[in-house]
């Protein structure tokens, strides 16, 4: 890799080894990059000039460059079991909450520039609708809204004075990229084994109670 970094240096006369590092750094960091965003531009355009290069360096580190010039976006995905972010059940259910939601807009001719505009309200209403599950209280889906906006998946717009707790959001299309394959299916999934752990849970609780009460009865 690093032989081909020097050819392309040598032949190019804007870019120097510093720019392409700190190209590849800010990838890694952020997991994805826009070209309308100031502070990606930059990164953006570099890696974008030299797709070959970086499609063999994330390759070469096991993971999967993603480029996608017409929604102006690229980022990496990471391969096999790697693939999937250790989230909590509460994040993974608004994850795919976020995908339901952009396939809807999608269907509605809502998306523009490959990004859908919705609202924690909306989100949490679709989360309640979906899971039948208690929402996350503020403290807990700021927590989660935080998390999404740093992998690039949602932006947080400022909320407007009537109604400051309910936080605009902005559905980059990456979520595609994210939340792939049979999202629906995965939603009902976890709220199925959440549902069957609790019964388990219950049912230990229940065996335990008999057996104490068991055992008084014996003494």
């Amino acid at each position: 890799m690093l032989g081909d970094l020097q050819k392309i240096i040598s032949r190019s006369d804007k870019y120097q080894a510093p720019d392409f590092t700190r190209a590849a750094n800010q990838l890694l960091t952020h997991q994805f990059l826009f070209a309308d965003r100031p502070v990606h531009r930059e990164s953006y355009f570099l890696i974008a000039s030299h797709v070959e290069y970086f499609t063999n360096l994330i390759e070469a580190i096991g993971w999967s460059f993603v480029y996608q010039p017409d929604e102006a976006y690229m980022g990496i995905i990471p391969k096999g079991e790697e693939r999937f972010m250790r989230l909590r059940l509460d994040e993974s259910l608004l994850l795919l909450c976020l995908r339901q939601l952009y396939e809807q807009k999608l269907e509605a001719f809502e998306v523009e520039a490959g990004q859908a505009y919705t609202s924690t309200d909306e989100l949490l209403s679709t989360y309640e609708n979906l899971t039948g599950k208690e929402i996350p209280n503020e403290t807990r889906l700021k927590e989660i809204v935080s998390l999404f906006s740093r992998h690039g998946v949602v932006e947080r717009g400022k909320p407007d004075e009537s109604e400051p707790k309910n936080l605009p959001l902005q559905i980059n299309p990456v979520i595609r990229q994210v939340v792939v394959e049979d999202y629906v299916g995965q939603l009902e999934g976890l709220c199925e084994h959440e549902a069957e752990v609790e019964a388990e849970a219950v049912a230990a609780v229940e065996e335990s109670t008999e057996e104490a009460a068991a055992d008084e009865t014996a003494q």
